[in-house]
């Protein structure tokens, strides 16, 4: 039997106990402990906590889906040299963490803030809102930018010919593309605003969040119950989303694609609908200029608060363990994907539904689940597990950083592959098996060569990810641990706004160096 048949046969069984340990065990014990937990009552005030995090994070996905959708509406109608402006400046927020989002929300509105005694102090539920919505900001921003592209502007005159105005061109023409990534778009923001606890953390006041409380129970050894309850009722949202992402190898990954240059502006009859549009982007605007003002002050007027922090030794710590992720998930979502590409239709449908199910699962569930299963030694048929979370556990807590992250990577570069392996043409594959071409070689000059660059620029953006993105990590890392958002929280923790700043600016520029990397991959194709 060749190599490749003897690796192909143990592949599935590799791939199974992979899945079992790090994602299966987890999510089965907290699921467990949640319904324990429920019959044995629910903790006092979590009703409460639960009613105001979900109307802190409904009010944040309503105000940022309308201030995305204004900023959307005014590119599109905008010259190419504006448009490119103002995706810069509302996408470039998908590269500021929440955390950071919060502090500068500190530094404009909170005590001794850059518009103190101007503004009510942006804190507790007006300063998380605040927060939230600028995080939230580029999600319907994007999905309306990339549902409008194809949108031919002859339509739109069309529409005006036959007596239409901006009312009837946005009902007939924009709002049909939009309907199901703006849906999905929602359901993410509402996940997002659910599960993120950083923004709480620094903000919060005496308002209490379900991430947060989670948060505070796993770090300080608290009720399992409750944490495994609240993890459970994180992901619940995430249930909608299952429904609005196509399924199917390929499917909604194949669209075509419209080119990279810019189209044309879409000349929109002047209605009052256009000029609230132009008037809430310009007040967004103004929004972001003052946060980034109020953090290059606080910045500029703290310059030996800058040093001594680690930030670097952090930041390459951090790089470093998304790296490890990364040599860890490209093989195992290679490997799944291959797997659904070469059996039966049932496995594919099991393999890309269970890649879809982590894909949408919140990064605080993740961690809430591996820390739980992995804090303390965990009996297996072969002897005690040593506890993999936290300082004291089996590599001082990397294991399980590299776990979740490469848990959380996994079906991102399963579904770049079968995407990837879905643009392939049928006749290519089937004339390479007529010329008696052997699997391995059609692996390595048909299959690899149109993957390689969708999963380089896959992998670029799962590292961005990681390095922007709290959760999971801080739920598995150790308060001291080496990882940028486990400093940055515990320099909020102690009001230090200039050196989280700071560190966000050197994260920022290791992002462009990657982002460069990935277009360099992607012009090799």
């Amino acid at each position: 039997m060749s190599r490749i048949g003897c690796a192909a046969r143990v592949l599935p069984l590799v791939l199974l106990v992979g899945a079992a340990l790090a994602v299966g065990w987890p999510l089965l014990r907290i699921l467990a402990e949640a319904l324990a937990s429920l019959r044995g009552g629910i903790a006092p005030g979590l009703g409460r906590t639960a009613a105001v995090s979900g109307a802190l994070a409904a009010g944040a996905t309503v105000l940022a889906l309308l201030g995305g959708l204004a900023a959307a509406l005014t590119a599109r109608c905008l010259p190419p040299g504006p448009r490119r402006l103002l995706d810069v400046a509302l996408l470039s927020l998908l590269l500021v963490p929440p955390y950071t989002a919060a502090a500068a929300v500190l530094a404009l509105g909170g005590r001794g803030g850059l518009l103190h005694g101007i503004l009510p102090p942006l804190l507790g539920a007006r300063g998380m809102l605040a927060a939230l919505v600028i995080t939230l900001l580029p999600y319907p921003y994007a999905a309306a930018r990339l549902a409008w592209r194809g949108v031919d502007p002859r339509l739109v005159d069309a529409v005006q010919v036959h007596g239409g105005g901006a009312g009837r061109v946005l009902r007939l023409v924009l709002l049909p593309p939009l309907r199901r990534p703006l849906a999905a778009a929602c359901v993410l923001m509402l996940l997002t605003a659910l599960a993120d606890p950083s923004i709480p953390a620094v903000l919060r006041g005496r308002v209490p969040t379900l991430a947060h409380t989670a948060y505070l129970e796993v770090m300080a050894w608290g009720d399992e119950g409750t944490a495994a309850l609240i993890a459970v009722l994180l992901a619940l949202p995430a249930l909608p989303l299952l429904l609005l992402v196509p399924s199917g190898p390929g499917a909604g990954l194949t669209e075509p694609w419209y080119g990279h240059g810019a189209g044309p502006a879409l000349a929109l009859p002047t209605s009052p609908l256009l000029h609230a549009a132009r008037l809430l982007t310009l007040l967004v605007l103004a929004g972001i200029g003052a946060l980034l003002a109020a953090a290059i002050l606080r910045t500029a007027g703290a310059p030996g608060e800058l040093l001594g922090q680690g930030a670097v030794l952090t930041l390459v710590s951090t790089l470093q363990h998304a790296l490890l992720a990364l040599l860890v998930a490209v093989p195992a979502g290679l490997g799944t994907a291959l797997l659904a590409s070469r059996g039966p239709r049932g496995l594919a449908s099991v393999v890309d539904g269970a890649q879809l199910v982590l894909l949408v699962l919140p990064g605080t569930t993740l961690g809430l689940a591996v820390s739980l299963a992995y804090r303390l030694g965990t009996p297996t048929p072969l002897g005690i597990l040593p506890p993999l979370v936290g300082g004291a556990s089996l590599g001082s807590g990397s294991i399980a950083i590299v776990l979740v992250l490469a848990a959380s990577t996994a079906p991102l570069v399963h579904v770049a592959t079968r995407a990837a392996r879905a643009q392939i043409p049928r006749s290519e594959e089937e004339t390479a098996r007529v010329l008696g071409i052997g699997r391995r070689r059609r692996l390595m000059r048909l299959v690899l060569p149109q993957a390689a660059p969708l999963v380089a620029v896959t992998a670029a953006a799962v590292l961005v990810r990681m390095m922007v993105s709290v959760t999971p990590v801080v739920l598995v890392a150790a308060p001291d641990a080496p990882m940028v958002p486990a400093l940055a929280l515990d320099l909020l923790d102690r009001a230090a706004l200039a050196p989280v700043f700071v560190l966000t600016l050197l994260v920022a520029l290791v992002i462009a160096v990657l982002a460069l990397g990935a277009a360099a991959a992607g012009r090799l194709r």
